[in-house]
């Protein structure tokens, strides 16, 4: 008779050790560590992040040496002047990433799928991100899918990204510099130029060169911060001409920018098709550069590791080979 294998005592404790181990760990944290550790890292401050989640400082300090202490690895590196994540902290903001992902979306990942389709779906978007071909994708979704509801929010470049990488949004418009993380596809681009009010002293005039700009008060986009995170063509403009160094005033959305800049608050770069208009009216007058001007490209962004609704699935899948609109140039 053949006795059945046997594994000495020492060999199953030490295979069954890194599981029990592992389990103790998921069941002694505190979850709630992992989201402050996220928004702190996405703040770039404790004293930001406080604010966001409306705790003391303190709080937040003790909740990130807890977070510490329990996986075993100093996460951030911060001090006078100096906030950095370790690689153990950025490898964990990477999970953090995905665990909230999964948790927001699991509502809406549950509903069952069928022919009909119903579910909810939400898009996060900069302002004035404009595409004739998506509106009339948009129009024709709707029509074959009647039980859809959608939720449509403007947001600053900073923002609409977050909302996409923490899967609040089925869909992001943005521009600005997209993580790789996350999937981009062509949406739109802009021509943008340089233009002054009514009342401004260069208004009208035909010799401005751009060292009359410097020191001009300027109108900024919020994402449009020299230096900034998600710093693109037309900051590089303003940079390399020495202009827009002095911001008077801050806006999200290009309404407010235009409104600002007609009103005299300072100078301020508009795309160019948004301000023909006004151009036309005499509120604007366009100031240098007059060539080579800057083209920003919004892009449509979305989530892979986003568990999404069967009608989410659906309407992403419609308005995949919806093609990139080019303002100012044939499509």
């Amino acid at each position: 008779m053949h006795r059945p294998l046997a594994f000495p005592a020492t060999a199953v404790h030490a295979r069954r050790m890194p599981i029990n181990r592992l389990e103790r760990f998921a069941h002694n944290l505190d979850w709630n560590l992992l989201r402050t550790f996220a928004v702190v890292v996405e703040e770039g401050s404790i004293t930001k992040a406080a604010n966001r989640l409306l705790l003391q400082q303190p709080a937040v300090s003790m909740a990130l040496k807890r977070l510490e202490q329990s996986v075993g690895h100093r996460l951030i590196d911060r001090g006078p002047g100096r906030f950095a994540l370790t690689e153990a902290g950025e490898r964990l903001h990477a999970l953090c990433r995905d665990i909230f992902t999964a948790i927001v979306r699991l509502p809406e990942a549950m509903e069952p799928s069928g022919e009909d389709v119903a579910g909810h779906i939400t898009i996060h978007s900069v302002s004035h991100a404009l595409n004739p071909e998506w509106d009339r994708a948009i129009a024709d979704f709707f029509r074959l899918h009647p039980r859809v509801t959608v939720a449509v929010a403007v947001e600053t470049t900073t923002d609409v990204i977050r909302s996409v990488e923490r899967g609040i949004a089925t869909l992001g418009l943005s521009d600005g510099i997209i993580p790789d993380t996350l999937d981009k596809a062509p949406f739109c681009s802009e021509r943008y130029a340089l233009y002054c009010g009514r009342g401004h002293r260069l208004f009208g005039a035909g010799d401005v060169r751009l060292e009359n700009l410097r020191g001009e008060p300027y109108v900024s986009f919020l994402a449009d911060v020299l230096g900034g995170p998600h710093m693109g063509p037309v900051t590089a403009v303003r940079a390399i001409g020495s202009f827009g160094q002095r911001v008077r005033a801050l806006a999200f959305n290009v309404e407010e920018v235009r409104r600002l800049v007609v009103a005299n608050a300072g100078i301020g770069m508009l795309p160019v098709h948004l301000a023909a208009s006004a151009v036309e009216a005499g509120d604007l007058w366009q100031l240098p550069p007059y060539d080579d001007l800057p083209e920003t490209e919004t892009f449509r962004i979305t989530n892979p590791g986003a568990a999404l609704n069967p009608a989410e699935r659906a309407f992403l899948a419609h308005v995949a080979d919806v093609k990139p609109w080019r303002w100012g140039r044939s499509a």
